[in-house]
Parts: C-alpha cells; sequence; structure tokens
C-alpha cells in the first residue's frame, strides 16, 4: 500500500516514481478504467469547502502530487520525493513508457485552445506518441454521449485530460462507467496564466499557515522504510 497523507479529509498519494511505476503496470492489466490526477495547489484551493469536489479525488485510484509546498505542509522530509515532485517525474515517465510500449492517447479539454497547446507541447517532448483522437468539450451540443462514442470508437489506451477543475473531476465521476480506456489521467489545464497561478498558490499557502487545514494534514500508511530515501 502507498503511503498517504490526508488533506481537508482526502487521502492523497505521495509515493516515488518507482513505486507509482508498479502501480502502473497493475493498471495496464485492468479490465476497469483506472484514474490518475496531477494535485496541485489550485486543486487544494478548488477543494476547501467543495464536498463534491473532494469526493471526486478522494476516489481517484492514483494522485500525483505537483507541488513542493503540499509536501512541505505536510512535513515530508523525503529529499527524493520533493525533487521527483519538482522535475514533474511521475509525467515525465508516464510518458515515456505510453510511448514506448506503443500505447495510444485521446486528447481531451474544455477548449479547442487547450487541446492545441497540449498537442504541441506532445509533438515537442514525445513526438512519438500515437494520439488517436481529441475533443474539446466546448464543442458538444447538449449531453456528453458525442464525446464519449467519439473517444470508445478511437479505443485508446490512455485519456490524457486538460479540463479545468473541478469540471474534470465532476466529468469523470459521471462518466467514468461508459468510457472505454486503459488509463484516465487528469494534468488540469496547461499553460495557465502566470500570474493567476501564483495567486492561487500564494492563497492555498494562506490557508496552511494561518491553520485553516491545522489538523488535517496527516501522516499515515508510513512504511517503516521510508528514511531510506531520504
Amino acid at each position: 500500500m502507498l503511503e498517504k497523507i490526508e488533506i481537508l479529509g482526502m487521502g492523497l498519494d505521495i509515493c516515488t516514481v518507482q513505486e507509482a511505476m508498479v502501480q502502473l503496470e497493475e493498471y495496464w492489466n485492468n479490465t476497469i478504467m483506472s484514474t490518475i490526477q496531477n494535485i496541485t495547489m489550485e486543486t487544494l484551493v478548488k477543494a476547501h469547502g467543495d464536498e463534491l469536489l473532494k469526493s471526486c479525488i478522494e476516489s481517484l485510484d492514483l494522485t500525483i502530487i505537483c507541488d513542493k509546498e503540499i509536501l512541505k505542509a505536510a512535513g515530508v522530509a523525503s529529499k527524493q520525493k520533493i525533487q521527483e515532485v519538482i522535475d514533474h517525474a511521475f509525467f515525465k515517465e508516464f510518458m515515456r513508457r505510453t510511448q514506448d510500449g506503443g500505447r495510444t492517447v485521446y486528447l481531451l479539454g474544455e477548449t479547442g485552445g487547450q487541446i492545441e497547446g497540449l498537442q504541441v507541447f506532445l509533438e515537442e517532448a514525445h513526438f512519438k506518441l500515437k494520439v488517436t483522437g481529441t475533443y474539446a468539450l466546448s464543442e458538444c451540443t447538449g449531453d456528453y454521449d458525442t464525446v464519449i462514442n467519439e473517444i470508445n470508437i478511437a479505443a485508446p489506451d490512455v485519456i490524457l485530460s486538460v479540463i479545468p477543475t473541478p469540471e474534470q473531476e465532476y466529468f469523470l465521476k459521471e462518466h467514468k462507467e461508459k468510457l472505454n480506456a486503459k488509463i484516465w489521467y487528469g494534468l488540469g489545464v496547461l499553460n495557465s496564466d502566470k500570474r493567476g497561478m501564483l495567486e492561487m498558490a500564494e492563497f492555498a499557502r494562506k490557508l496552511l499557515q494561518k491553520g485553516i487545514m491545522h489538523g488535517i494534514l496527516l501522516r499515515y500508511h508510513k512504511n517503516e522504510g521510508d528514511d531510506s530515501d531520504e
């Protein structure tokens, strides 16, 4: 079992990339879709007071903390884990294994601009990746049956989502059972406005400093051998 911290009533995984890759290998062999999501300061701010969003996050199979301040606030001292967060090591290894394994990817976003931004990034960093389709939710009228049908026709191994929080989590919660894929990976919005991201991160830090999260940043499921990677 992976080590976890509890934040705002949500159990978040804090693992090394190596530990996460063990989980990933299991996910490829599962008969139902497994769910992974990046967790940032923005995620914590939006989850503050939103019980539905908390429930969505809690139900994920694997959470990837992407802000070192979250680890520090929780008292995680492992230099390896902190450095892997800084380096975005999980995402890089996930994408490398997806590409090298010849697995297919479907890109899902809120707008066409978000999809285009993700495509540009992937073409530069992972140009051999097999993208089988894309869809922007803003182009869908009515319910999301059309989106789901398009994804299922493509039958990708991975759905990469850059839908903003909390819409990303709400969409997954409502439609997870209908999606035909091995893994859903919620990246969140890429290339966000830098000023807005800084303001969001600063607000989250103030929540921590003022004690609003006091008593809910708890370590549990502590592995006895954790000190070996510090």
